[in-house]
C-alpha cells in the first residue's frame, strides 16, 4: 500500500503505537479469562479457588490422607500447622507447593467426597457375582459411604489376621485410583467441582465463612477486572493522541512539501496537472491521507492484536469448537477478496471524478459573470449536475457493494454464536466444558471476527486513500522543468558591482511542450538600461510567451536570453528574479491590504519606496481617497478595486522593489490615455536607470519607445522607431493605422510601406 510510505519518517511512533495497542489487547483479552472464572469459580464454586483449602480439621485432613501415599502424605504434612482431632489446620505453603498438592489431592478429595455422599453398590462392587452384591445390599444397603468402607475393611482385616486394623495414612492408596477412574469418568470438571464441593464441606465444618470467602474473590476479581479496563482505556487514549498527533504531522508535512514542490513548478507542469486537480490533491487527498493513517495506526494494528491474541487463547485452550472458527474466518476472508476485486478501480475513477467536479465548479464561480451576461445559467447547471451524478454514481456503487460487508459479517457472526452454543452446550451437558470456559470461548470468537470486521470497514477506505496517496506522490515526485544551475556553475554578482540590466536576445526559439511548431522562431534584439523597448503584433502572435522567456517561466528551446551577457540559465533564479518587475498581462492582487501587496516581493522595504512606487503607477490619487489609506483592504485577486487601480498597484508592486529590467506585458491596457502618458513619463524620470520592456496593443502606448519590435506569427517582421516602422513595416502600418489617423501619424504622403501594401493588394486583385 502506497500510503504507508509516509510512516517512513515516523517510524518511532509507530512502534509506540504498536506497544500501547498490543498492551491493550492483552488487557481486553484478560478480561473474558476473569469473567470465566467469576462465573465458575466466583459463583458455581462460591469463590473457592483452589483445590487445596486454606484451613482444615485435622480429623478430615486424616481421612484425605488415608487414600494419598507416604510421599504425599508426607508433602500435605508438611504444608499444613500442627493439630489434632477437631483443631483446624492452616496451610502454610507457598503458590509452588499449593500447585504440587492439587495434582493428587484434589484426586483423594473427589473419592472421598464421594464416598461421604454414599457409592452406588454396584459401582464399588463392579466385578463380583450376583449374589455377592446381593449380600453386600443386605448388609450396607444401596450404597456403601466412607464409615461403612472403613468398617468392612478393619472387619476384613481382624477375619484374616486376628488383630484390629489401625488405619495409617497411605492405607487405602491402592484404592484411589480404582475409584478415580471409576467416578471421575465423566470429564475432569466434573471431577474438579466434587473436590470443590469437598472443600466446601471443609470449610463449613473448619468454621470458615463461606459467604465471605466468595465475597472476597468477587470483589477481588471485580477489582482486577476494573484494573486491566482502566490501563486498556489509558493504553487506548494514549494510542489515539499518538496516532492523532503522528498522522496530523504527515498531513501537515505533505501540504507543506507539496505546497513548496507547486512553488517550483513552471506554467508548464502547472498545465499538466491543472489548478483544479492541485487544489483536490493538497486538502480532499491529503485529507483521506490523514484521515486513514489515524485508523490504521489506531485501528488496523489493533485488529491484529486482537485477532492473533484471541486465536492463541483459543488454540490454547482447545474445546473441540475450533472448526467452527476456520469456517467463519474462511467466509469473510472470501467475502473481502471478492469485493476489494470489484470496488478498487471505480476507486482509482471517483478521484477523478472529484477532479471533474472541482474543474467544473471552479470554472462556473469565477466566470459567474459572462455566465449571467449570456444568460447560459442553465447550460452551465446541466454541465455540473452532469459531473456531479457522474459522481454520485460511482459512490452509490462502491457504498452498495462495501454494505454487503456488514450483513456478511453480521450473519457469520450470528452463525458462529449459535454454533458455538448449541454444541458447546452438549460439552456443557457432558461435563467435558465448564460454563465459564464457553463463555469465554464465546468472547474470543467473536473478537476473531471482530477484528475481520473491523479490517473490512477500513478496507472501504484504503483502496480511495492508496489513490490518493498515489496521487499526491505523482506531484512530489514531479520536478519543475525549470532549473536551478548548480552551485559550482552558477553566476552571481549580487555582492559585487551588480547587474546593469542589459538584456539580450540571441536567435531565440521557443516550441510550447507537447506543440508541434514553435510559437517563436530566431527572435533576437537588445533592451538596454535607460532605454525603453515595445513588442507589438497581432493578438496570438507570441508576445506574451517571449517576455515570459526571460523571468525563466519557460526556458528557450534554441538559442539564448542573456543579462548583462550571462546566459540566465546560470543565474539563480531568485537572483535572477529579483532584477526583474514583471507585470503580467493577467492582474493578480492578494488578500491583504495596499500596503502588502505593493510590498510583497519584500515586506521589509521601507515605506519611502512604496510611496515612490505608488507615485509613479499613479496610485497615489484613489489611495489617499480611502479612508484607510494604505492600509485599506484587498480582497482575493482584487476584486474590491476596478480594473484600472488593480493595475496601478500591480505595476507599483515592481516597481518597488527597484529591479534592473522593468517587463510590462500588456500592463497599460486598463489605463486611460492620461494616466498611461503621464505614468510614462514618471517612469521616463524616475526609473530611467531600468531597462524597459513593454507590450502593448495601443501604438500611443509605445511609439516613443527607442525601438520598437514587430512580432507576426512568431517572427521579428520589423524592428526600429515609431517613425521607422510606418515607412518600412506593412504589418506595423497596419495596427498603426487601425488606432490612428494618418494626420496623427504624421503620414502626409504614400510611404514605402504603403506603396508595398498597394502592390500586393493589385497582385492579389489581379489574380
Amino acid at each position: 500500500m502506497k500510503i504507508f510510505r509516509f510512516l517512513k519518517g515516523h517510524v518511532l511512533n509507530l512502534f509506540i503505537a504498536l506497544a500501547l495497542l498490543c498492551a491493550q489487547a492483552n488487557c481486553e483479552l484478560t478480561l473474558p479469562g476473569l469473567m470465566s472464572d467469576i462465573v465458575d469459580v466466583g459463583i458455581s464454586q462460591g469463590g473457592i479457588e483452589s483445590v487445596v483449602p486454606n484451613e482444615i480439621r485435622a480429623d478430615d485432613l486424616a481421612k484425605l490422607e488415608l487414600f494419598l501415599t507416604e510421599d504425599e502424605a508426607a508433602q500435605v504434612e508438611a504444608a499444613y500447622s500442627e493439630g489434632t482431632g477437631e483443631e483446624v489446620r492452616a496451610f502454610t505453603g507457598d503458590d509452588a507447593t499449593r500447585r504440587e498438592l492439587e495434582s493428587f489431592l484434589g484426586e483423594a478429595e473427589m473419592v472421598v467426597y464421594q464416598l461421604e455422599q454414599g457409592i452406588p453398590l454396584e459401582t464399588w462392587a463392579a466385578g463380583e457375582t450376583a449374589e455377592t452384591i446381593e449380600l453386600l445390599r443386605q448388609s450396607v444397603g444401596d450404597t456403601v459411604d466412607l464409615d461403612e468402607l472403613l468398617e468392612m475393611g478393619q472387619a476384613f482385616y481382624a477375619a484374616e489376621s486376628g488383630e484390629s486394623l489401625v488405619l495409617e495414612p497411605g492405607s487405602l492408596a491402592v484404592l484411589r485410583s480404582s475409584f478415580a477412574d471409576a467416578l471421575g469418568s465423566m470429564g475432569d470438571s466434573l471431577a474438579e467441582s466434587r473436590a470443590i464441593a469437598y472443600v466446601r464441606s471443609v470449610y463449613e465444618r473448619a468454621g470458615v465463612d463461606l459467604n465471605q470467602v466468595q465475597t472476597d474473590y468477587l470483589f477481588g476479581q471485580g477489582a482486577t477486572m476494573l484494573a486491566f479496563a482502566l490501563f486498556s482505556a489509558l493504553c487506548a487514549i494514549l494510542a489515539a493522541f499518538n496516532a492523532s498527533k503522528t498522522s496530523a504531522a504527515i498531513a501537515r508535512d505533505l501540504r507543506h512539501d507539496l505546497y513548496e514542490r507547486v512553488l517550483d513548478f513552471s506554467p508548464a507542469e502547472m498545465n499538466r496537472f491543472s489548478a483544479a486537480s492541485l487544489i483536490t490533491r493538497a486538502t480532499n487527498d491529503i485529507q483521506q491521507i490523514q484521515m486513514v493513517l489515524v485508523m490504521c495506526m489506531r485501528i488496523v494494528l489493533f485488529a491484529p492484536c486482537m485477532g492473533i491474541g484471541s486465536l492463541v487463547r483459543v488454540l490454547s485452550n482447545p474445546v473441540g469448537l475450533e472448526p467452527i472458527l476456520v469456517a467463519a474466518v474462511a467466509v469473510i476472508a472470501v467475502a473481502i477478496g471478492v469485493l476489494m476485486g470489484v470496488t478498487m478501480p471505480k476507486f482509482r475513477i471517483m478521484q477523478k471524478l472529484v477532479d471533474r467536479n472541482n474543474l467544473v465548479a471552479r470554472e462556473i464561480i469565477t466566470g459567474i459573470m459572462p455566465i449571467r451576461a449570456f444568460g447560459r445559467e442553465s447550460f452551465e447547471q446541466d454541465r455540473y449536475d452532469q459531473a456531479n451524478r457522474e459522481l454520485t454514481r460511482t459512490y452509490i456503487f462502491t457504498n452498495r457493494c462495501m454494505s454487503v460487508l456488514m450483513p456478511v459479517m453480521l450473519i457469520v457472526m450470528n452463525a458462529s454464536t449459535v454454533a458455538i452454543v448449541w454444541f458447546g452446550g452438549l460439552g456443557v451437558d457432558a461435563g467435558t466444558i465448564m460454563v465459564g470456559d464457553l463463555m469465554a470461548y464465546i468472547n474470543y470468537v467473536m473478537q476473531v471476527i471482530m477484528s475481520f470486521m473491523i479490517i473490512t470497514m477500513i478496507s472501504v477506505m484504503l483502496p480511495r486513500a492508496d489513490v490518493a496517496a498515489e496521487r499526491v506522490q505523482e506531484v512530489l515526485a514531479t520536478c519543475s522543468s525549470i532549473e536551478d544551475p548548480a552551485p559550482g556553475a552558477r553566476v552571481s554578482r549580487e555582492g559585487g558591482e551588480g547587474w546593469r540590466g542589459v538584456v539580450a536576445y540571441n536567435d531565440v526559439t521557443f516550441t510550447y511542450p507537447d506543440a508541434d511548431v514553435p510559437t517563436l522562431e530566431h527572435v533576437s534584439f537588445t533592451a538596454e538600461p535607460g532605454k525603453t523597448t515595445a513588442i507589438i503584433g497581432s493578438t496570438g502572435c507570441g508576445k506574451s510567451s517571449l517576455v515570459q522567456l526571460l523571468p525563466r517561466l519557460y526556458d528557450v528551446t534554441q538559442g539564448s536570453i542573456t543579462l548583462d551577457g550571462v546566459d540566465i540559465r546560470k543565474i539563480g533564479l531568485e537572483e535572477l528574479r529579483r532584477q526583474i518587475g514583471y507585470v503580467p498581462q493577467k492582474r493578480m492582487l492578494f488578500s491583504g491590504t495596499i500596503e502588502s501587496n505593493i510590498k510583497y516581493g519584500d515586506p521589509a522595504m521601507p515605506d519611502e519606496d512604496m510611496f515612490r512606487a505608488a507615485q509613479i503607477a499613479q496610485a497615489t490619487e484613489f489611495i489617499d481617497a480611502k479612508p484607510d489609506g494604505y492600509q485599506s483592504p484587498i480582497a482575493q485577486g482584487g476584486s474590491n478595486v476596478s480594473g484600472g487601480q488593480n493595475q496601478r498597484l500591480s505595476i507599483a508592486r515592481a516597481l518597488a522593489m527597484r529591479p534592473r529590467v522593468l517587463v510590462f506585458d500588456d500592463s497599460f491596457s486598463a489605463l486611460d490615455y492620461k494616466t498611461d502618458a503621464t505614468l510614462r513619463a514618471e517612469l521616463a524620470e524616475r526609473a530611467g536607470d531600468a531597462a524597459v520592456i513593454i507590450v502593448a496593443q495601443r501604438i500611443a502606448t509605445i511609439m516613443h519607445a527607442e525601438e520598437i519590435i514587430v512580432l507576426d506569427d512568431g517572427h521579428v517582421v520589423g524592428k526600429g522607431t515609431h517613425e521607422e516602422l510606418l515607412r518600412s513595416c506593412p504589418a506595423y502600418l497596419e495596427i498603426a493605422k487601425s488606432q490612428l489617423s494618418a494626420a496623427e501619424l504624421g503620414l502626409d504622403e504614400p510611404t514605402q510601406a504603403d506603396a508595398a501594401a498597394d502592390a500586393v493588394a493589385r497582385e492579389g486583385g489581379e489574380r
